[in-house]
Parts: C-alpha cells; sequence; structure tokens
C-alpha cells in the first residue's frame, strides 16, 4: 500500500518546489508504488489571506526593492526576532494540520524555512507521532527560520549551512550534510560533448557554436533585459538564449531581438525544460539563486553572477569566486569582457573554471535527501 508523504513548499521564487519535485521524481523512480507525495504550498490557502498575499510579493519585492528584502531577512535573522515572528506565522498552522489530519503522512517534509516550526506546532496540536524533515533549500546564508531544534532531522546542503544550524541549537545527531537536490535530468552531460551538440540542434541552435544562457531565476529579477541587450550588441560570435522566466514585460520587451551579426537570440518565457536549455549551454549568466546555481554546476556549466538577492545570496556569490566555479559581473562591460574570454576556442579559464564546477557538482543529492526521507518515514510508519 502507497505511504502518503506531505511536502510543504512556498511559491517565494522557484527554488523550493524545483527541489521538492527532484525528491518526489527519485522516489518514483526508485521506489515506484511506495510512496505517494502530495506537494503543497499551505500559504495559498492560508488565513487570513494577508499571508498569503505576503508571500506572492516576493518575485515584485526582489524586482523592485531588492534592498527591503535584504533588510528584512537580516533583521529577523536571530533567535529572538523569529519568536517574534512566529505569532504572525501561526496563521498557517491550520492549514498544515488539516493536510497532516487528511492525508495522515508518513512523514513531513519542509522545503521553506517558514513552514518548519509550523509543521512542529500542527504536530503537536494535533497529537501525532509522524516524523518531520527539513530540507534546507539556501547554499550558504542559512537563516535562523531554517533552524528548527524540534524537528526530527534537518538536511543541509553546505558545511556553511550545516554550522549556522548547530550555532541555532540543532542537535548534531539531527544534522545531515548532503547537497541541494536538482532534478536527474541536469545530470551526467558535463563532460560529454556529443550530448550538447545533440541538445542544441533539437533546440534549434547552432550545434557548433560557443551558447551563453542568460536567466535570473523563476521571476527573472536583476535587469535581465538590459543583459540580453548588452549581450547581444556586444558582436559575439555566440548564440544567446534568454530565460525571463514569470517576468513578461521583460519577454515581451526583447521578443524579436537580434545580434549585431542579425542573428536571432532565443528568448523564452517560463520553462519547463530548464535541463534542456542547461544541457545545450557553454556558461550561465545568472543571479545568486542556490537552485540556479545547484542546476548549473550539475550540468557542467561555469557562472557569471551578475547580481545577489542582499542578505541570502551574497555568500553564494562569493562561494563560486572563492573555488573558481564563478565570477562576479555586476557591470556591462565585465559582463561583455568575461564572455569574451570564456568563448575563446580552448579558452584556458574556461577549462579552469569546469574543472571547479565539476569538483561542486553533487548530482547526487537528490537521490541522498530522498532515501534519508525514506528511511525517516519507514523507521516511523
Amino acid at each position: 500500500m502507497s505511504r502518503p508523504l506531505l511536502f510543504l513548499i512556498a511559491d517565494t521564487g522557484g527554488g523550493h518546489r524545483a527541489a521538492a519535485t527532484a525528491v518526489s521524481h527519485h522516489l518514483g523512480v526508485a521506489h515506484p508504488g511506495e510512496f505517494t507525495v502530495e506537494i503543497v504550498d499551505p500559504f495559498a490557502t492560508a488565513s487570513p489571506r494577508l499571508l498569503g498575499r505576503t508571500a506572492s510579493l516576493y518575485g515584485p519585492l526582489i524586482q523592485h526593492a531588492p534592498w527591503v528584502w535584504g533588510g528584512l531577512f537580516h533583521a529577523t535573522n536571530s533567535r529572538a526576532m523569529v519568536r517574534v515572528s512566529e505569532l504572525v506565522l501561526h496563521s498557517v498552522d491550520p492549514a498544515i494540520a488539516r493536510l497532516m489530519t487528511s492525508l495522515e503522512p508518513a512523514a513531513v517534509v519542509s522545503f521553506h524555512p517558514l513552514l518548519n516550526r509550523a509543521a512542529v506546532r500542527a504536530r503537536r496540536r494535533l497529537g501525532l507521532r509522524v516524523p518531520i524533515v527539513t530540507a534546507v533549500t539556501d547554499l550558504v546564508d542559512v537563516h535562523t527560520f531554517w533552524a528548527s531544534p524540534d524537528v526530527d532531522l534537518v538536511i543541509v546542503p553546505s558545511p556553511g549551512g550545516l554550522d549556522r544550524c548547530r550555532r541555532n541549537r540543532v542537535p548534531a545527531d539531527r544534522l545531515v550534510q548532503v547537497g541541494l537536490p536538482v532534478d536527474a535530468g541536469f545530470t551526467g552531460h558535463d563532460s560529454d560533448p556529443d550530448a550538447r551538440r545533440l541538445q542544441r540542434l533539437q533546440l534549434g541552435l547552432d550545434p557548433d557554436r560557443f551558447t551563453v544562457l542568460v536567466c535570473s531565476g523563476a521571476d527573472g529579477s536583476g535587469d535581465i533585459e538590459r543583459r540580453a541587450r548588452v549581450l547581444a550588441g556586444s558582436g559575439l560570435d555566440i548564440s544567446l538564449v534568454v530565460i525571463c522566466g514569470r517576468n513578461r514585460r521583460a519577454e515581451a520587451a526583447l521578443a524579436g531581438l537580434r545580434d549585431r551579426r542579425d542573428r536571432p537570440v532565443v528568448v523564452q518565457g517560463f520553462v519547463t525544460n530548464m535541463a534542456q536549455w542547461m544541457t545545450a549551454a557553454d556558461i550561465v549568466v545568472t543571479k545568486a539563486g542556490p537552485g540556479t546555481i545547484a542546476e548549473a554546476l550539475c550540468a557542467g556549466l561555469p557562472l557569471l553572477i551578475t547580481w545577489f538577492l542582499p542578505g541570502q545570496e551574497r555568500g553564494n556569490m562569493e562561494w563560486l569566486i572563492d573555488t573558481g566555479a564563478g565570477r562576479y559581473v555586476p557591470g556591462d562591460a565585465e559582463l561583455v569582457d568575461e564572455v569574451a574570454e570564456l568563448a575563446v576556442p580552448g579558452s584556458p579559464s574556461l577549462l579552469s573554471m569546469q574543472a571547479a564546477v565539476a569538483q561542486l557538482a553533487r548530482p547526487e543529492a537528490a537521490a541522498e535527501v530522498a532515501e534519508l526521507i525514506r528511511s525517516v518515514a519507514l523507521k516511523r510508519s
């Protein structure tokens, strides 16, 4: 009989849902029929509705006032402020309690920092023994909200994340460092040039031209339109692909864009085949979002970081620079210079970055996270 699992996310960006989906896919492939996974955003049905509407402001906020987000991140990043914030977040508890009651899950897994304690409170209120797991989806700067000592297991993607959870009193025997789960479609192509050529042909790209993928998270933030126009107007002999995500304004503005050699620039909105686009690319130009970074590393792509969300993403950018897998290029001239250097056939810099990427990639993370969750669920069922 299939056991239900409850995965809690919030659609603030695309990383939380992507990680949960990657883990769900592995369970379905490796253990068919053993679990039925429900991926739910409880903020969507939270009462009062103000809480759900506040969560939906994430995209516009990082687009137009990222400094506000950075201020909120730092202002709430302490155990004292977490306790204060819980007074507001209690309103999501009934939605989670209803899910636990109706599904009777073998385990509850939170992929979002604001849902860990809510799941614990709902469990306590219902008097259940269901195990609760936290799967952290931030790479380096792990907010205090992630560190709930009362969950049964906390899975972190990096040594920095593990250290921050320990300092926030998560017991060592409840912490496991694995990696950030990404879908299997992103893995296994990093050293296969034939796979890249084939993917380019399938996507309508020149199979032999250096390919640059420009993206900026699910919301297409960080002035993606300007970055695309700068590269299109640079005169570089590259294929240029721009994934705008949910930024419909940028997608519409870039429609029909051609480069200085009068070749069309591929412009897409929100896509469900990002793994294919990454497989086709040589480098990715993007923001320092954890999900995109983990996907790019598994796809073998060096990263050029154009911006980072203050607070939670600065550490990601610095980590990439320190390891040699990425470079920070906030200015237009810097961006063009870096792409020009990496696009030279046999570029030593590209080879060096590719080697660093291979060292950081954790293609097995989704499988390991899934197996940890399975172990916890089977132990308590």
